[in-house]
């Protein structure tokens, strides 16, 4: 599977989900009470999706991850392999070789089994002797047990020359039978590109037992937990279920969170853009009576309130309106300094030290005035 059509299969599902969900935001309009069937449907679909979308997807990821694991690693990779001894081996081994991105092959030697035991351990000197000497390659013969025996062959020898021996030393032997031969080998190869390696090998006729190294390790984790496609279906149907309930309850979430917001108490942020400008209005007398309760100083936020620019309050203490005076200027000045001093006289009167001299002079005004005489109506007789 490319990653093309993996991309497709993804977006397939996620489309699933959002029709989950969008079928759970009617639930307004549906009614609360048909919360089983979107939980059902949620179900339904979501394990449809992964039987149908996911699990092809989960099957190809060790393929998958091997071809993103070695793009990206460095190193060498073990491959352990059977060789046919049907064939020529020495030419076998040559072509694997051959092969591009194989450093080396090594080999031990050859394994046999016989269908019966030696009748003593006397005749089975005597064997080992005609074989050993059947070829130069042969370094060493040891005994397995169970009738197998392992043909050590020398460093750089000739498998398929020792084989031959083999095969002729067991032609001319009447009382023991061969069963089988095999041989196995070691490849040495390029951790990076040791997929294609593995196919080559294959195509050539080996059969390949087992891979270690780098790459085969981390496949190996990757596989390890990669959940198999039961589990698959059960976690894609969870999810839907998941889904839907998100859907049926996505307004009651928003709406707690609207009202825990606005219970939520005044940031200090909050209390400090909020300040009193001082001075910002005359407190009253203490003369008043009690009744009249003085009003609190105006709380103005000097930081989000833009009617504070056009206040007077903001100008306290400042120059920002300061305007050079004229002539005229002085005269209404003058002329309000004028009314500032007679209002301030009728005002404060009674309290001025000199008012019994006022008096007397206004008595003297009034005698040094001429009086009209007084004059007496006549009585009517």
């Amino acid at each position: 599977m490319d990653a093309l059509t993996i991309i497709i299969m993804l977006i397939l599902f996620i489309i699933a989900m959002i029709f989950v969900f969008s079928t759970a935001l009617l639930t307004p309009y549906l009614g609360k009470k048909n919360l089983v069937s979107i939980l059902l449907l949620g179900l339904i679909v979501g394990a449809v999706g992964g039987a149908f979308l996911l699990s092809p997807i989960v099957e190809d990821i060790p393929d998958f991850s091997r071809t993103i694991i070695e793009e990206n690693i460095e190193g060498t990779d073990e491959i352990s392999m059977g060789l046919s001894t049907n064939r020529n081996v020495t030419q076998l081994i040559e072509n694997i070789s051959s092969i591009s991105g194989v450093q080396k092959v090594t080999y031990e030697g050859i394994e046999i089994r016989t269908n019966e035991p030696f009748e003593s351990p006397a005749q089975q000197e005597s064997f080992f002797s005609k074989i050993k000497a059947s070829s130069s390659s042969i370094e060493d013969i040891e005994d397995q047990r169970n009738n197998s025996y392992f043909i050590k062959i020398k460093e750089n020898g000739d498998p398929q020359q020792v084989l031959d021996g083999i095969y002729d030393v067991f032609g001319s032997v009447t009382y023991v039978h061969l069963r089988y031969t095999s041989m196995d080998a070691n490849a040495t190869v390029s951790a990076n590109n040791v997929t294609k390696i593995m196919n080559a090998i294959q195509d050539s006729g080996a059969i390949i037992h087992s891979v270690s190294g780098p790459t085969e390790d981390q496949v190996n984790i990757v596989n390890k937990y990669t959940p198999n496609q039961t589990d698959i279906v059960i976690i894609s149907a969870v999810l839907g279920v998941i889904v839907a309930l998100a859907g049926f309850f996505i307004d009651s979430i928003f709406s707690f969170r609207k009202q825990r917001k606005k219970e939520k108490k005044e940031s200090t942020r909050d209390q400090i853009k909020r300040k009193t400008v001082p001075k910002s209005q005359r407190t009253m007398p203490k003369t008043r009576s009690k009744t009249n309760k003085t009003p609190k100083r105006d709380s103005i936020d000097i930081f989000n309130d833009e009617s504070f620019e056009n206040s007077s309050k903001q100008n306290i203490g400042s120059n920002r309106n300061f305007k050079q005076l004229t002539k005229d200027d002085n005269l209404t000045n003058e002329k309000s300094s004028q009314k500032d001093e007679k209002s301030k006289k009728g005002r404060f009167s009674r309290f001025r030290s000199d008012k019994k001299q006022d008096k007397k002079e206004e008595k003297e005004t009034q005698a040094q005035q001429r009086k009209a005489p007084k004059i007496r109506p006549r009585k009517r007789d």
